[in-house]
């Protein structure tokens, strides 16, 4: 006879929760939501499950606290609320100046702020928070990457390239390698790492493996993803290790020793010993940053070093000093008040420092959802967070409310985690389909060229006891052929290397910027089936069918040209079509005068045309209003399409007629940029029979 659970007289969630834990394990028992039904009614599922899950949570506080050394619950607290407040008033202190490459002379906030000045570097890591509180201790950076698509409108620099590249289909870590030269080792992730040490004290490796989920979503595989690695570490670290020099040589064991992160850092310190001025130090970093330049992370983590080093220990003086070396200084400022911040505790940062910031948080690039809106609240959800990532995580060290002793804590460096992290590809995503695991790899750069063969592979390993077959099916839009379509995989035991599946894709016509498929992967005598999507970006072609290109004797003319761009009006029958990151040098682009204007091609002679297609050049100036007309003497035009308020950014499509006619002229009336108004830009323009 089935006997249902009952709950326990007058034992509450919380009576049971103080029982067995101390304050700092309640709220990491509190975490799991257990779920207690009113005194005397039978445990549903849901609830059975839930008890369960807490049962498990105990059992792992108990073997956890035997064994891991100790961070005092009201020392960490202290520490993770002074590097918010750090954070806060270094990028208040530097926000001002932003972006100005030349040096400064600051000893204070200028101008004195009333409050906190708004700030990505913070907004981000707020999302992060709600990311690990919604979705658990195990994110990745698919889950991050949904976050920014939901909550974060800004596309300022990497963030639009890696938010393009998810909505184009690109998995991370290839949405942030992918068309990412310009920005991929730029300033945008390390500048958002103090969540991962906050919620990891102590655990540089775990939180060096959040970074790279974090930086590879916007940054690839490169130096701005290296330069995250590099900053969640030493803030992690530092909970425990207050030594500088030490605390360096952590940072640069988890990145590549060769890198320009590492180089410029190393040049920092080179010039620190040998007893140059700061502002002579800076020069040696700008000359061994060099290869990536200005508003990059080399340069600026670089400048945050030499804050750290010629600062003297002084909260005020770091800041300003990292600050005063110019260009990314929000950043540097931020990053450095938050480490001392962490270093030093709330007492390290005076009380000038912190008062004309305050408590409140403000928010610049973020929305959709309510975050922290003091650094006190912050502070405390950041520390229920970091207790359930060290249970979860079996990290060796533990938050309690005795004295802390980190005897049992193993070494702050660990060189197999870092190598792991510097070898992974950016053009390879792994999923976890229980009894599968299944590792998507493009193998290069992710690009299908018309009429050439491309390689795609899937690497899969056996998660079950003994040999497994798998079924691979591969999904591609028409005009996209894939051999073989289908697959038989089998998989040995597990303990054996993993097999790789090739397939051939290959594309005669490309008539769109991004081609999109799927692998389906269905285990056999297994009830899952998983899914992979994938993308390539693909150089877009005319049809073969084109009658307006110069090779076939077609020529162009228009009003005008940019003066920047002369010859540009042949660029709309060369065949090459623009992208929306890849216009320019591949447009026809009119002078800046007022509307309207026009552009019109001439075949050899007349012949019969029953379709155009019109393919636009930059995303943020497309024609919106514009007449297309047919002319069979380049003297009398007839109206064959005309559109007004067109909403597609990057082509208008019309089937006509069809029409005996030997020119094509279109008229532009209005654009959609509202800082160029008078912009008329087109990349190609194809007349097809139909």
């Amino acid at each position: 006879m089935h006997m249902p659970l009952r709950t326990p007289p007058c034992r509450s969630h919380s009576h049971v929760c103080s029982t067995l834990f101390s304050s700092a394990r309640r709220d990491s028992f509190l975490a799991t939501r257990t779920v207690v039904p009113e005194r005397g009614r039978p445990l549903g599922r849901r609830e059975v499950r839930s008890v369960l899950a807490a049962i498990a949570l105990i059992v792992a506080t108990l073997q956890q606290t035997a064994s891991a050394a100790t961070l005092n619950e009201a020392e960490y607290r202290d520490k993770v609320y002074a590097c918010w407040l750090g954070k806060s008033a270094g990028g208040t202190l530097g926000m001002p100046f932003e972006g100005r490459r030349e040096t400064h002379n600051l000893t204070f906030y200028d101008p004195v702020p009333t409050g906190q000045t708004a700030n990505d570097d913070l907004d981000l890591q707020l999302l992060w928070l709600k990311a690990l509180e919604e979705r658990g201790t195990r994110i990745d950076a698919r889950t991050l990457g949904e976050y920014w698509l939901s909550f974060v409108p800004v596309d300022w620099n990497e963030y639009g390239v890696g938010k393009r590249n998810m909505r184009d289909g690109f998995l991370p870590p290839i949405s942030g390698q992918f068309r990412n030269e310009r920005w991929r080792d730029s300033n945008g992730a390390w500048i958002r790492s103090e969540i991962w040490a906050c919620v990891a004290p102590g655990c540089p490796a775990l939180a060096a493996r959040y970074a790279y989920e974090d930086a590879c979503v916007d940054h690839g595989a490169a130096e701005g993803t290296y330069a995250e690695l590099f900053t969640a570490a030493i803030e992690s670290a530092a909970f425990v290790e207050t030594n500088r020099d030490r605390l360096i040589d952590i940072g640069l064991s988890y990145i590549p020793p060769g890198c320009a992160v590492a180089r410029s850092i190393r040049a920092a310190i080179e010039a620190h010993q040998q007893g140059l001025d700061l502002m002579a130090a800076r020069e040696a970093v700008v000359k061994a940053s060099e290869s990536t330049g200005w508003f990059m992370a080399p340069q600026n983590v670089a400048f945050v070093i030499l804050g750290w080093l010629y600062g003297e220990g002084d909260f005020g003086k770091a800041i300003c000093a990292a600050v005063n070396c110019g260009d990314d200084t929000d950043c540097t400022g931020a990053t450095l008040g938050s480490l001392l911040g962490i270093i030093h505790g709330t007492q390290g940062i005076p009380e000038r420092w912190r008062a004309p910031v305050g408590e409140e948080i403000r928010n610049v690039a973020i929305g959709n959802f309510q975050p922290p809106r003091t650094l006190s609240e912050l502070t405390d959800r950041t520390v229920r967070m970091g207790r359930l990532v060290l249970l979860e995580q079996n990290a060796p060290l533990r938050i309690g409310e005795g004295a802390t002793d980190l005897a049992g804590l193993p070494p702050l460096m660990d060189e197999a985690t870092a190598r792991a992290l510097w070898a992974r590809s950016p053009w390879r995503v792994p999923f976890d389909f229980v009894s599968v695991q299944a590792t998507l790899d493009l193998l290069e750069e992710p690009l299908l060229e018309a009429g050439e063969p491309r390689a795609v592979a899937v690497e899969l390993s056996n998660q079950t006891p003994g040999p497994l077959t798998v079924a691979l099916t591969w999904r591609l839009p028409d005009g996209v052929a894939v051999e073989p379509a289908t697959q038989m995989v089998e998989l040995p035991a597990p303990g054996h290397e993993p097999v790789v599946a090739r397939v051939e894709l290959r594309a005669e016509e490309l008539l769109r910027p991004v081609v999109r498929g799927t692998v389906e992967i269905a285990p056999h005598g297994r009830p899952g089936l998983g899914v992979i999507p994938f993308a390539l970006g693909s150089t877009i072609t005319v049809s073969r069918n084109d009658l307006a290109l110069a090779s076939k004797g077609t020529t162009a003319t228009s009003d005008s040209e940019y003066d920047r761009e002369p010859g540009c009006t042949a660029k709309v029958i060369d065949g090459v079509l623009a992208s929306e990151w890849d216009f320019e040098g591949k447009r026809w682009h009119a002078a800046l005068t007022p509307h309207p204007h026009w552009i019109a091609v001439h075949l050899p002679e007349a012949r019969a045309i029953g379709r155009v297609i019109i393919h636009f050049a930059d995303p943020q100036g497309h024609p919106v209003d514009f007449l297309g007309e047919v002319s069979l003497d380049g003297q009398t035009w007839q109206a064959v399409c005309e559109a007004t308020g067109h909403a597609d950014r990057t082509r208008y499509e019309k089937s006509f007629g069809p029409v005996e006619a030997g020119h094509f002229r279109l008229t532009i009336r209005r654009s959609a940029s509202d800082r160029w108004p008078n912009a008329a830009q087109i990349s190609e323009i194809e007349l097809l029979p139909r």
